[in-house]
C-alpha cells in the first residue's frame, strides 16, 4: 500500500524477551481475528491498520521486538495501547507487566478515555427501549469513525465505587473484587461536541444489570463512561445490515449516516418484528427488513444466505455469540478481506 492515512501521535517501547520471528505469526492471527488490514509483512516489520483509529508497526530489534502505536487524538492512542497490553497478556502471559510507555502521564490518574457524566434524563422509546441522555465534560472524540462507548457501573448497593487509574506503566488498572464495574458497550446515538450532551439507546431485558441500573436512574445522577471505540461508520457504496434488539441502535445510527447513494440492505430482528417500535429509517437505496424473533426468524441464517449474493457489499453484523461465530467462518471461508466486514458478538446466551 503506497499512501497511509496520517496518525502524528506516536507512543514506542521495547520487548526484548518477545522474539520477533515468534512473535509475527501470532500478530497476524490477531489481526485477521479482529479483521484488520496488515498493510506491511516482511520478516524485519509488520504493520497492522486499525481504520480510522490508528496502527500498529511492529519490528526485529536484536532478539526482540520493537512496537509503534500511532493514532489521530490522545484517547485513541491509549486505547491502542491497552489493546496491544491484552493481546500480548494471551501471547507471552506476564509480558505486559514490563511493558513501558515512554510517554506515560502520572500514576494513579484517571486514563484519558474515562470521564464522568451527568444524568439528564430516561425517556420509554418504543416497547423495549430508553433513551438516555447525559452531559458530558468532552465529546470531541465522539466522530462517525467510533460510535461507541462503554458504560462504568458500580455493583447494585455500592455506596464508594471505585473507577480505574493509569499504572507506572501507563496500563489502565481495573477495580476488582466487590467493586468490580460492570462495562456494557452502547451506541453513541446522539451527539453534539459544542453542548456536550450525548445520547444512546438502551434494551430492556430481564436480567439485565444495565437496565436495572437505567430503571432506577434520576437525573442528577453521576456516571461514568469510557471511550469512544469500536466500529464506526463504514465507508462503502454497498452494505448488507443485519442487527438484533441489542444492535438496532448502531444500525439505526449507521443507517441515518450512510453516503448518499449508498445502496443496499437492512434486516433486524425483535420480538414482534417492526411492532417494538424503535423509530428506523432506511435512506434511499436501502431496503429494511424486519424479522420476528417470536417466529423462531434467525438472523445468523439469514445473513449467512445473504452476504453471497452481494460480494462486493460491506457484511455489517450484529448479534448472539453463536449466530456470529458461524457467519465469521463463512465470510472468511467465502474470501471476504479484512476491512469488508464488521461482525460483532454483542451477547451471548447463558
Amino acid at each position: 500500500m503506497n499512501s497511509l492515512p496520517s496518525f502524528p501521535l506516536r507512543a514506542e517501547a521495547n520487548l526484548p524477551a518477545l522474539p520477533f520471528a515468534a512473535a509475527r505469526p501470532a500478530l497476524r492471527a490477531m489481526a485477521q481475528e479482529h479483521e484488520l488490514p496488515v498493510v506491511d509483512d516482511t520478516e524485519a516489520s509488520l504493520t497492522i491498520e486499525v481504520p480510522a483509529f490508528g496502527r500498529y508497526r511492529f519490528t526485529a530489534e536484536g532478539t526482540g521486538t520493537a512496537i509503534r502505536v500511532s493514532a489521530a487524538l490522545p484517547d485513541r492512542l491509549h486505547m491502542l495501547k491497552e489493546g496491544f497490553a491484552e493481546h500480548l497478556e494471551h501471547l507471552q502471559p506476564g509480558a505486559a507487566a514490563s511493558l513501558r510507555w515512554p510517554d506515560n502521564g502520572v500514576a494513579s490518574t484517571r486514563p484519558p478515555d474515562v470521564q464522568f457524566t451527568t444524568l439528564l434524563s430516561v425517556i420509554p422509546l418504543g416497547r423495549s427501549f430508553l433513551r438516555i441522555r447525559l452531559q458530558a465534560q468532552n465529546l470531541s472524540g465522539f466522530g462517525d469513525d467510533a460510535i461507541h462507548f462503554r458504560l462504568l457501573l458500580p455493583p447494585a448497593g455500592c455506596t464508594d465505587p471505585e473507577y480505574p487509574k493509569l499504572d507506572a506503566g501507563g496500563r489502565t488498572v481495573w477495580p476488582k473484587g466487590a467493586k468490580t464495574l460492570h462495562r456494557p458497550v452502547y451506541t453513541a446515538r446522539n451527539v453534539c461536541t459544542q453542548s456536550g450532551l450525548l445520547e444512546f439507546d438502551l434494551f430492556l431485558h430481564a436480567g439485565g444489570r444495565a437496565s436495572a441500573w437505567a430503571q432506577n436512574a434520576a437525573a442528577g445522577d453521576k456516571l461514568a463512561i469510557a471511550g469512544p471505540g469500536g466500529g464506526g461508520i463504514p465507508d462503502t457504496e454497498e452494505i448488507l445490515l443485519y442487527a438484533d434488539e441489542t444492535a438496532i441502535p448502531a444500525a439505526a445510527r449507521i443507517l441515518e449516516t450512510l453516503p448518499p447513494g449508498t445502496c443496499g440492505s437492512a434486516t433486524l430482528l425483535a420480538d414482534g418484528g417492526a411492532a417494538c417500535g424503535y423509530p428506523v429509517t432506511a435512506p434511499p437505496g436501502i431496503s429494511l427488513r424486519w424479522l420476528d424473533r417470536r417466529a423462531g426468524d434467525s438472523l445468523g441464517r439469514c445473513a449467512r444466505a445473504g452476504f453471497p449474493q452481494s460480494p462486493g457489499a460491506f457484511l455489517w453484523f450484529a448479534g448472539e455469540k453463536s449466530e456470529a461465530q458461524p457467519l465469521r467462518a463463512a465470510a472468511r471461508t467465502a474470501g471476504v478481506p479484512p476491512g469488508q466486514s464488521y461482525i460483532a458478538a454483542y451477547w451471548s446466551l447463558p
